[in-house]
């Protein structure tokens, strides 16, 4: 048959069960000339025809592997069929660094210019292999000392794993207490906020922004402060770079033109995408509708085989929707045939052991089932997402942390939620979770299912504060050397500029904290001071709730965001006073699952929550998203910051002040030593690091503990205790 538009050609293709000569030909013909005429259709075209390829004819194959390298689609091509003129170009199109790999034709460019050490700023499609370059940078050993910045510690552990096969060449700093190798190049591992807060740079060569849209304050990401202030400092040390990211249509003139860089915004896409409509149709009151969405989608996810990422909204809702489909699973009887769940059995081991053992996550394990967000310890999270790769996992329901923080996909993806935390999803966000369907030859198709109306489509230019200062935020210009200040950002600094030295020392070292958040916490202590002298002078540890409790009800009102004051079910919005409860808890029994079992037996919480199951799973997950979002980092911050304030407040008026910065590291280092604390960047649990402390040297660097801890045989781990899922993670670990 002829075909005559794209549209024709995809139907075609989906109605197919086998494709004859003929019709292989013509489909062969029609997408030679979208190539010709749009390269972007006719690229797709090829793409689902490699998903469709046992169903062409074995004659009409060559010419299909032509133009799979005539679409610059090398990874796809197969040599046998190629010409000899067509295995110069295939060989061409093969990494010189990455063993086996072949790159498609726009990596290829993007490669000889990264190899040429020219600055390369990109905005691609999450199917692109953006990241594929950064290692093929790193395998070449054109730079010694690299930084590489992404936006969550899961992914960059998750790029950590994959760059321990150059450990011989290059030592993987992960964590701000690590020396750099003064031999071998060194690969820094970081957040924007660990790259300002480390002092012991002291040469980088070469530096990657991964998700370089973030650098712009629009899209109101609480961490895009510390992200500039991060790509300032590197600045001071090269300007050879590579930014990363998607769906960006433009950068500022100004930034192109002061780096000699080569800009690439391209739509090459190595995954075709199908969406699928699944939304409610009809007039419905809101509670029928609820309902009927959420039927919809848990018939939808019981009648595919594939395994599928569904996208919700917030950690509490990921939570809640997870486990009522296992209920749904239960009360419908569902038969789970799935060979791989035997290998969820140690995770839900350690999870008895270590958190509680009546967790619906550990049930919902046992049928496939999973939720992923930022409340799941780190190295469970990763945990999850092995066994999703894996197959263990067949439902994976997820969070924006998955979608941005990790480089996983699947065949199908839904998009259940039309909000990320509070906010409505805009076009940016919705191409993001769509981005992570299919995967390069094993799914060339994926799917996304939408339960909510695709978002208006949108264009993002991202604004880089250091390149248009007069809409920088302040945090942001005091950090510049004079000489960098535009005049047009000059008078915005008077006010800043006017205050007294040592206070601007001490605003400066709080560093991405609002500076007018800084101000109002100084002159609520300055306006009731002994009151704040009588709280706030204390050094390791709190005297008593009522210290701690002012430290934090110092910061709730002024250094509070949008994501901080998070409503959980059975217990309301979070307060000040709820997180000094809790973190008072942590700081007397220094164990999560103790916490949590003191809360799941406390009458106060029987009361409040009578179902027991019900008790256990919102105590569970309130203490692991304080856990993550507060202990991790927040709140040490906080403490530093009113720490460095009280301290300048009293000195000035001559009166003994306090000390938090034990306080501080204890709770982001779970009560260990920060050198013992660190091998938890190497995916290893503290609940494993706590039983081995004894073999742990704090004066070795963490390669070397683990080193040491992997010469210990199974036998000898497991007298200490330590569960499967705790050897596993040791023996990945280096």
């Amino acid at each position: 048959m002829s075909f005559e538009s794209y549209t024709q050609a995809i139907d075609f293709l989906m109605q197919k069960k086998e494709i004859s000569i003929e019709d292989s030909f013509d489909l062969s013909k029609y997408c030679s000339y979208l190539l010709r005429n749009s390269e972007k259709e006719g690229r797709d075209l090829v793409i689902r025809i490699h998903d469709s390829w046992n169903l062409l004819p074995e004659s009409t194959k060559p010419i299909w592997n032509d133009i799979t390298e005539s679409a610059g689609l090398y990874p796809y091509v197969n040599p046998e069929y190629l010409s000899k003129s067509g295995l110069l170009r295939y060989e061409y199109h093969k990494s010189r660094f990455l063993q086996g790999v072949y790159l498609h034709e726009e990596q290829q460019q993007l490669s000889v210019e990264l190899q040429s050490k020219r600055s390369l700023v990109v905005s691609a499609p999450t199917s692109f292999g953006k990241s594929l370059l950064i290692e093929e940078v790193i395998a070449s050993q054109l730079y010694k000392q690299i930084v590489v910045i992404q936006p969550t510690l899961a992914l960059l552990d998750e790029t950590r794993k994959k760059l321990l096969k150059y450990k011989d060449s290059y030592k993987v700093v992960v964590s701000t207490s690590q020396e750099p190798d003064e031999e071998k190049g060194n690969i820094f591992l970081f957040t924007g906020e660990r790259v300002v807060e480390y002092d012991k740079f002291s040469q980088i060569d070469f530096f990657v922004i991964d998700e370089f849209y973030k650098l712009s304050i629009d899209r109101d990401d609480d961490r895009a402060i510390a992200l500039n202030q991060a790509f300032h400092r590197l600045l001071k040390f090269t300007n050879k770079f590579y930014l990363l990211g998607p769906m960006i249509k433009n950068i500022p003139v100004n930034f192109k033109n002061k780096f000699e860089l080569t800009w690439f915004p391209t739509e090459f896409a190595t995954v075709a995408v199908d969406e699928i409509n699944n939304t409610v149709e009809g007039k419905h009151k809101a509670t029928e509708k609820k309902e009927l969405k959420k039927l919809n989608l848990f018939n939808y996810l019981i009648s595919q085989n594939e395994q599928t990422i569904i996208y919700c909204s917030a950690p509490n809702r990921t939570t809640n929707l997870a486990l009522e489909f296992l209920q749904f699973l239960k009360e419908n009887a569902i038969s789970i045939n799935n060979p791989f769940l035997e290998e969820n059995s140690d995770v839900v081991e350690w999870i008895e052991e270590n958190i509680n053992d009546s967790w619906s996550l550990n049930e919902a394990l046992e049928y496939g089932v999973a939720f992923h967000h930022g409340a799941v310890p780190r190295h469970l999270g990763s945990t999850i997402v092995d066994c999703f790769n894996n197959g263990s996992v067949q439902w994976l329901f997820c969070t924006s942390t998955l979608i941005e923080g990790v480089n996983t996909s699947a065949k199908n993806v839904v998009l259940f939620d039309k909000k990320k935390g509070p906010k409505p999803i805009d076009f940016f966000d919705y191409k993001n979770i769509a981005g992570r369907s299919g995967r390069m030859r094993q799914h060339f198709v994926g799917n996304v299912i939408r339960f909510e109306d695709q978002p208006e489509q949108m264009e993002l230019i991202v604004d880089i504060p250091l390149f248009n200062q007069e809409e920088a935020p302040l945090e942001i210009l005091i950090g510049l050397e004079d000489e960098e200040i535009e005049d047009k950002a000059k008078p915005r600094l008077e006010n800043f500029n006017s205050l007294p030295d040592d206070l601007k020392e001490v605003i400066k070292l709080n560093s991405g904290i609002s500076i007018e958040a800084q101000m109002a916490i100084v002159d609520k202590i300055e306006s009731n001071l002994n009151f704040y002298h009588s709280q706030l002078a204390w050094k390791s540890l709190p005297n008593n709730f009522d210290n701690l409790s002012t430290v934090i009800d110092l910061c709730w009102d002024t250094l509070t965001g949008p994501g901080d004051k998070t409503y959980i079910d059975g217990i309301g919005r979070l307060s000040a006073r709820w997180l000094t409860s809790f973190t008072f808890s942590y700081i007397n029994l220094k164990s999560i699952s103790a916490v949590i079992n003191s809360y799941i037996n406390n009458d106060f919480w029987i009361k409040k929550i009578p179902d027991r199951q019900k008790r256990i799973d919102t105590a569970t997950y309130s203490i692991l998203h304080i856990t993550r979002h507060w202990f991790d980092y927040k709140l040490p911050k906080w403490l530093n910051v009113i720490s460095n304030l009280q301290e300048y407040v009293f000195k000035k008026n001559n009166l003994s002040h306090g000390n938090y910065s034990f306080l501080s590291s204890s709770i982001e280092n779970g009560f260990l030593h920060p050198n013992i604390a660190a091998l938890s960047e190497y995916d290893i649990p503290l609940s494993a690091i706590r039983k081995l402390e004894k073999y742990i040297n704090r004066d070795r660097t963490p390669e070397m503990n683990i080193i040491n801890l992997n010469q210990l045989s199974d036998e000898e781990l497991e007298s200490n205790n330590l569960l499967r899922y705790e050897i596993a993670k040791i023996r990945n670990a280096f």
